[in-house]
């Protein structure tokens, strides 16, 4: 964050292009409009986030990549408007009052299950 003396010295064309949430950031690199990140790399418009990869409007998830919309996840990919779920894989919508985990596309797997399916489609070189 920038000290009194740096904002006081700062032109009216530096201050429009100042983006101060960006000083709230630690060790986030290229996110936008992002609060209170944490590690975090090309999301946008998220906050209190940790470790996340190209997620947008995430609030409270860890760990997560390209997600949007989600709110308290962690450890979850390709998942859009989800609340409280972990080890979930191309899930939506799943925002009821039970906690989600070692779930594929909204349907439920063991943790064996999930983690040899989640293994499979995400190993270098998979066939598309």
């Amino acid at each position: 964050m920038k000290t009194k003396e740096e904002i006081l010295k700062m032109t009216k064309q530096e201050m429009l292009a100042y983006k101060w949430s960006a000083d709230l950031n630690t060790k986030s690199s290229r996110c936008s409009r992002c609060y209170d990140c944490f590690r975090c790399s090309l999301c946008y418009d998220c906050s209190n986030c940790s470790r996340c990869y190209d997620c947008s409007d995430c609030s409270l998830c860890y760990d997560c990549s390209n997600c949007s919309r989600c709110y308290d996840c962690s450890n979850c990919f390709r998942c859009s408007d989800c609340s409280r779920c972990s080890d979930c894989f191309g899930c939506r919508n799943l925002y009821e009052e039970a906690e989600y985990q070692y779930m594929i596309c909204n349907v439920q797997f063991t943790r064996e299950e999930y983690e040899a399916k989640v293994n499979d489609l995400t190993k270098k070189g998979a066939e598309e």
